[in-house]
């Protein structure tokens, strides 16, 4: 693989004595993903090479990431240096993709929550032990066996006993908590900041990769007088920061009707104030377990949106003029639901739930 650095290309010679068919993966980012096989067990893995960070300790929190036993965790099979500045860690390679993958399938709400729960399960074993991840998002938390495991642990940090917080990481602009932006600081809440964000991804809610998407009509005409190309990603991470710290950066509006319960929690967990936020995971746990029992499981099935309960499913189909508009099957036999007119979407969802 062209373009990298010394020292993974000598480690990854090393690996091939033990390992087959190393292929580069794309999607690793913060740092070098390759997956493999083992020559001995045919294990397939994924070895993370990461930048580790100076200091005496830069590799500490892998060696104790090692030692966590968590089903929605990924465990870690080794770690190791291989310079002053790179290291990488083998896990299991996982058979359901990554967060990205469910996310485009589009869960249902009570998939969707059931993940978050999942994510949150993860961190708390990761809190226990003064650690934060720093980088959650769903390119770092894949899927196995319809569980979320977190996984790339390349931006895991401890937090000393007595302190509260440690630097931030420079990773994912999107992703990072506000308070990091002011004083480069992380805490156990910049987690939980990142949990709400890829909650909120999970629901339906839109949130773009594509930076300029987030640029209102005259940052667009500003952009347009820039030229070079790192001024032009600057300007557009800096208006991402803007929308992070004033709150708004995640368009609750854009949820699916049937998850308008879920905005209280969101809010709460993305707020630009950490001492805002839930302190604990396990408070964001009790608040979607909460969630999950006060919502139905709608999901979207293409344009139409289905409801299965009670031995009957509901369907809100999209009809003329930006309606919707109901239909029930139960025993087999699909009729238009009685009483029902076209409507909107958020209309007939509340007139259902009622």
């Amino acid at each position: 693989m062209p373009g990298l650095p010394e020292a993974i290309q000598e480690a990854l010679e090393s690996l091939e004595e033990h390992f087959l068919n190393l292929e580069a993966n794309i999607r690793g980012g913060n740092g070098y993903l390759f997956f493999a096989q083992n020559k001995i067990s045919n294990a397939n893995v994924a070895i993370k090479f990461y930048a580790g960070e100076s200091g005496d300790q830069q590799h500490d929190e892998p060696r104790k990431l090692a030692a966590i036993q968590s089903p929605n965790v990924l465990p870690i099979h080794e770690a190791r240096n291989i310079s002053d500045g790179w290291a990488y860690f083998i896990t299991p390679r996982c058979d359901g993709g990554d967060l990205d993958d469910t996310i485009q399938s589009r869960p249902s709400m009570h998939e969707a929550i059931d993940i978050a729960i999942g994510i949150c399960e993860g961190v708390g074993a990761l809190h226990s032990q003064r650690m934060v991840h720093r980088d959650l998002k769903p390119a770092n938390i894949v899927m196995h066996e319809g569980k979320p495991r977190i996984a790339d642990f390349g931006s895991v940090r401890a937090i000393a006993i007595g302190e509260e917080d440690t630097h931030s990481s420079r990773h994912s602009v999107l992703y990072r908590p506000p308070e990091s932006f002011v004083n480069d600081r992380y805490g156990f809440r910049g987690d939980i900041y990142q949990i709400g964000l890829v909650t909120y991804q999970l629901l339906g809610g839109w949130f773009s990769y594509d930076g300029i998407e987030y640029l209102k009509e005259k940052e667009l005409r500003d952009l347009a007088l820039i030229a070079d190309p790192v001024d032009r990603s600057l300007f557009v991470d800096s208006v991402i920061e803007k929308r992070s710290r004033s709150g708004t950066l995640v368009r609750l509006g854009s949820l699916p009707p049937w998850a308008k319960r879920a905005k209280r929690a969101i809010r709460s967990m993305t707020n630009p104030n950490p001492s805002a936020r839930p302190s604990t995971v396990a408070d964001v746990v009790a608040a979607l377990t909460k969630l999950r029992v006060e919502s139905h499981d709608w999901q979207w099935a293409g344009t139409t949106a289905r409801l299965t309960e009670g031995g009957r499913t509901l369907e809100l189909q999209p009809c003329p003029g930006g309606n919707y508009q109901a239909y029930q099957t139960k025993g087999g036999a699909r009729r238009r639901l009685g009483g029902s007119k076209a409507a909107k979407l958020e209309e007939l969802v509340e007139e259902i739930e009622r």
